[in-house]
């Protein structure tokens, strides 16, 4: 299919670089260690123009992310439900805003983080065979129904909408981040929480519909935020987050338009 033109596409938020690491090379051997709750929380430092490497030992509070990244492998039945994931061994994740990366290293995946219209932008200009076939997985998992004329309708519409803007709200409170962060911690929360979002919500928008779908189709994913990517990536219900194989990227790099876009010598974009 041949590419269609179109205006700039101006995202408020730098890609970040995705590089799954089988083993820590030693030109990453002084990048900072990530440690903090979640995979969304280190793609929310990583995209202010730091770079951090995900360890297994990084992630203190998510109950799906160790599974999701292949950091360790299912031991139970809620662990088994988890897919797709990636196999373990995974020694680590390479974050970094694309600029970062020089011809040591390129991305796997690169993430995305802006609205509806920029997608749809990006998604006329590639076209739709550059993306995953929705009919393949449910709405937990992506979110490009919508773009097949196909949007959530009734009881997960207004899910989709009213819960996500009711956690806008609550991120507002320093409390509300401190209660989920405790409440998460427990895998029978986790369990319980699993089977409701992945009925009615997007489910781990950012590991896995982000970063292992795109990885293992080989093809871009669009989805909606889930909770952990709004309570604790700090993003907007009204934006979505999508995930680029890297050769894809490179066919749409030169149309973004972000803050300090090419200021790092040696970038792989």
């Amino acid at each position: 299919m041949e590419m269609i033109t179109t205006e700039p596409v101006k995202i408020d938020i730098p890609p970040v670089g995705v590089s799954i690491l089988t083993e820590i090379p030693v030109s990453l051997s002084g990048v900072k260690v990530f440690s903090g709750v979640s995979y969304c929380q280190a793609l929310l430092l990583s995209g202010s123009g730091k770079e951090y490497i995900v360890k297994p030992e990084s992630i203190h509070v998510c109950q799906w992310v160790p599974i999701v990244l292949g950091f360790k492998s299912p031991e139970n039945d809620f662990e088994r439900s988890i897919n797709p994931h990636l196999k373990p061994p995974t020694a680590g994740v390479y974050l970094a805003s694309i600029d970062l990366f020089d011809n040591s290293i390129t991305p796997d995946v690169v993430i995305i983080r802006t609205n509806p219209y920029n997608f749809n932008q990006v998604f006329q200009y590639l076209g739709k065979e550059h993306f995953v076939d929705p009919a393949h997985y449910n709405r937990d998992a992506t979110a490009l129904s919508f773009y097949h004329g196909n949007p959530a309708r009734g009881v997960n519409g207004l899910m989709l909408k009213w819960f996500n803007r009711f956690l806008d709200t609550m991120n507002r409170f320093s409390w509300w981040q401190k209660f989920t962060e405790f409440l998460f911690t427990s895998t029978t929360i986790s369990r319980i929480f699993d089977k409701f979002i992945t009925r009615y919500l997007a489910n781990m928008s950012m590991c896995r519909n982000s970063t292992v779908i795109p990885l293992k189709t080989g093809k871009v994913n669009i989805s909606n935020f889930c909770a952990g990517g709004i309570a604790w990536g700090k993003n907007s219900a009204s934006q979505m987050t999508a995930g680029f194989p890297y050769h894809i990227y490179r066919k749409i790099a030169h149309l973004l338009e972000y803050p300090g876009k090419n200021e790092h010598a040696g970038h792989t974009t």
